[in-house]
C-alpha cells in the first residue's frame, strides 16, 4: 500500500473516532471507526512505520477530544496551555498498547486470529490507563454511546469496559467480513457473507434490545425521594482565586436563599466554592456566616472547599506533606465540607483522584521535592484523600420514615473512574453527587464530555448522579441515563428536583470492574506465553 494510502487511512481512523464522542452527537461512527487503523496495521510490518501511523491517528483523535484541557480559548493561562499541549503529544503514546499488543500477537498467531483478540487486547489497555498515578481514563470507548440510552444498559452488568469491548468487537467482525471479501476467500453468492453480517446485526441489535426492555420497565417507585437544590454561581475560576473572597460567598448564600424557598434538603455548591480554609481561625467569621445561614433555613449544604491540616514538624507528618518556613508540616486537600442544620459536626471528604499535573504531579508523594510544581491559581499541590466519605442527612418527616439517608461525592476528575464510583455505592450510597468547576476551560467540550461521563455511573449503578458545577453543566441523571434540568454554560442560576435514594446493587456495583479484570488476565498470560516462547527459542539455539 502505497504511504499516502496509509497517512489518509490514519487521518480517516483518528478523525472518525473523534467525532464519535461528545458532544458530537455521531456515536455510531465508533462502530467503524476502527476499520481504518486494522487496514493500516495489515498492510504494514515494520513495527517502526506502524508506530508512526498509529500515534498520527491517534494524535487526531486526541486533538479533536482533548484540545479543551490546555485553556486555549479561555483564560489563557501558561501553566494550563502547556500542560495542555502536553497531554496532546504525550497521552496519543497510551494508545500504542493495544497496537503494540495486537503486533506482538501478529508474530505468533496470525493476523485474523490477532485481530479477534483485539478487543480483549482494548479493554485491557482502558483498564490499565484508569488504576495508576498517570490515570486518564476520560476517553473510554463507551462513552461515545452516552446518547444512545438503550446501549448503556447493559452495563450495569459489565461497566463501561462491556460497552467498549462490544464496540470494538463489531468493528473487528465487520473487518473481517471485509477483509475476507477483498481477498476473495468469500463469494457473495456463498452462504458465508450473509451469515457473517446477521451475526454483526445481531451482535449490534441485542445489546440495543436489551436497554430497550430495561427503559421500558424502569421505575422508581418505592423508594424514598429526596429533594436537591444545586447553586450554579458562574464565578469567573481564573479571578476567584485571586479577587476577595467574601463578595463570592454573599453571591453564593444570596442563591442559596432563593432555591431554598423550594424547601430542598440538600443544598450543592460546586468544587471550591468557597475559596479559602474554612477550617482557619482567620476565616472562622465566614464559617460562622454559613453555619447560621444552614441553621435558619433548616437546610443541608455540601461546598467544595479546599482543607488544610497541620502538624508539629516534618517527622510526625505523613509521606508527601509540605513545610512552611518555620519548620512547621501541612497537607492540603481539595475537598467538600457537609453543613447540617443546629449541629456542630461537619462532615468532610477529601479528593482521593487527583488530576495528573494539574491538581498534582504524580509520584510526588515519594519525590518530595516535586511539590514545588504548582499551578498559579491554587489548584496545584494538593494531598491525596484517604478514604471514601459517606455523609448521611437525616431527612425526619418525610417518605423516607425519618431514617437517614447516605450518598457520597466525587469531586470533579473523579466521576470517569468506573470502579472507584462504584466503590461508593458499595459502601452505602443511595445517591451521587458529582461537584465541579469546568468554567477553566470555556464553551468547550469537556463541560459537556463531563456531564455525559455522569450518565455512564448512573447507569452502571443505577443511582440518581446530580452533579453541581460552577460555570456548567450542571443537572440530574436518574438511574436509566437521562438527564434533567440541565443548566446552560456560563449562566448564573439553580435548579431543584425530586430524586429517588435507591439500595439496591447492580450486578457491576457488586463485583466491580471483573469483566475488564478478565480481559486483562487474558492478556497477561497471552504475553507471559509469548515471551517464554522467546526466551525457550533464544535459549535453544
Amino acid at each position: 500500500m502505497p504511504i499516502r494510502q496509509k497517512i489518509f487511512l490514519a487521518a480517516l481512523f483518528g478523525l472518525m473516532l473523534g467525532l464519535s464522542y461528545p458532544p458530537f452527537p455521531t456515536g455510531f461512527l465508533a462502530f467503524f471507526a476502527f476499520t481504518p487503523l486494522f487496514a493500516l496495521i495489515e498492510s504494514t510490518e515494520q513495527p517502526g512505520q506502524v508506530f508512526r501511523l498509529s500515534y498520527a491517528g491517534f494524535f487526531i483523535f486526541n486533538l479533536i477530544t482533548l484540545y479543551w484541557p490546555g485553556g486555549f480559548v479561555h483564560g489563557k493561562d501558561l501553566y494550563l496551555m502547556t500542560a495542555g499541549a502536553s497531554l496532546l503529544i504525550a497521552h496519543p503514546l497510551f494508545f500504542f498498547i493495544p497496537v503494540y499488543l495486537f503486533t506482538a500477537a501478529r508474530k505468533r498467531l496470525g493476523f485474523e486470529t490477532s485481530l479477534l483478540l483485539f478487543p480483549v487486547f482494548w479493554v485491557s489497555f482502558e483498564y490499565v490507563h484508569s488504576v495508576t498515578q498517570l490515570a486518564f481514563p476520560w476517553l473510554l470507548l463507551g462513552n461515545t454511546q452516552s446518547y444512545d440510552l438503550s446501549a448503556l444498559q447493559f452495563s450495569s452488568l459489565t461497566g463501561v469496559y462491556g460497552v467498549s469491548f462490544w464496540i470494538v468487537s463489531i468493528n473487528v467482525l465487520s473487518y473481517s467480513i471485509y477483509a475476507n471479501l477483498r481477498r476473495k476467500r468469500w463469494q457473495l453468492a456463498d452462504w458465508k457473507p450473509p451469515i457473517a453480517i446477521a451475526g454483526v446485526v445481531v451482535l449490534y441489535l441485542l445489546p440495543k434490545l436489551y436497554g430497550h426492555e430495561v427503559l421500558k420497565n424502569y421505575s422508581d417507585a418505592g423508594s424514598p425521594s429526596v429533594r436537591i437544590g444545586i447553586v450554579q454561581p458562574n464565578i469567573d475560576p481564573f479571578e476567584k482565586w485571586e479577587g476577595k473572597p467574601d463578595p463570592q460567598l454573599s453571591i453564593l448564600q444570596g442563591m442559596t436563599a432563593d432555591v431554598a424557598r423550594s424547601r430542598p434538603d440538600l443544598i450543592l455548591w460546586p468544587e471550591t466554592a468557597v475559596p479559602y480554609y474554612l477550617s482557619e481561625p482567620r476565616h472562622s467569621v465566614q464559617l460562622a456566616m454559613i453555619k447560621q445561614q444552614v441553621d435558619t433555613l433548616n437546610v443541608n449544604l455540601l461546598t467544595g472547599v479546599p482543607e488544610i491540616v497541620r502538624y508539629p514538624d516534618q517527622a510526625s507528618a505523613p509521606l508527601g506533606s509540605k513545610a512552611f518556613s518555620d519548620g512547621t508540616a501541612y497537607e492540603t486537600f481539595n475537598a467538600c465540607m457537609l453543613f447540617t442544620p443546629d449541629s456542630g459536626e461537619i462532615q468532610k471528604y477529601a479528593k482521593m483522584l487527583l488530576v495528573p499535573f494539574a491538581e498534582r504531579v504524580p509520584f510526588s508523594d515519594l519525590l518530595t521535592g516535586l511539590n514545588a510544581a504548582k499551578w498559579n491559581f491554587g489548584l496545584g499541590g494538593w494531598n491525596v484523600g484517604r478514604s471514601q466519605t459517606l455523609f448521611a442527612i437525616n431527612l425526619a418527616g418525610k417518605s423516607t420514615g425519618g431514617r437517614e439517608i447516605k450518598f457520597s461525592t466525587l469531586i470533579c476528575y473523579e466521576s470517569i473512574f468506573p470502579g472507584f464510583v462504584a466503590g461508593f455505592v458499595r459502601e452505602g450510597a443511595e445517591f451521587l453527587t458529582v461537584i465541579t468547576n469546568d468554567s477553566w476551560w470555556g464553551n468547550t467540550s469537556g463541560p459537556y464530555q463531563h456531564i455525559e461521563i455522569g450518565i455512564l455511573r448512573a447507569i452502571e449503578n443505577r443511582r440518581w448522579v446530580v452533579q453541581c458545577s460552577n460555570g456548567g453543566i450542571s443537572g440530574f441523571v436518574d438511574p436509566s441515563g437521562h438527564l434533567h434540568e440541565a443548566t446552560t454554560m456560563f449562566a448564573r442560576g439553580v435548579a431543584v428536583a425530586d430524586i429517588a435514594a435507591h439500595k439496591e446493587l447492580t450486578f457491576y456495583t457488586t463485583f466491580g470492574d471483573w469483566f475488564a479484570q478478565i480481559c486483562s488476565i487474558i492478556t497477561l498470560l497471552l504475553m507471559l506465553g509469548f515471551f517464554g516462547k522467546y526466551v525457550y527459542s533464544r535459549s535453544i539455539r
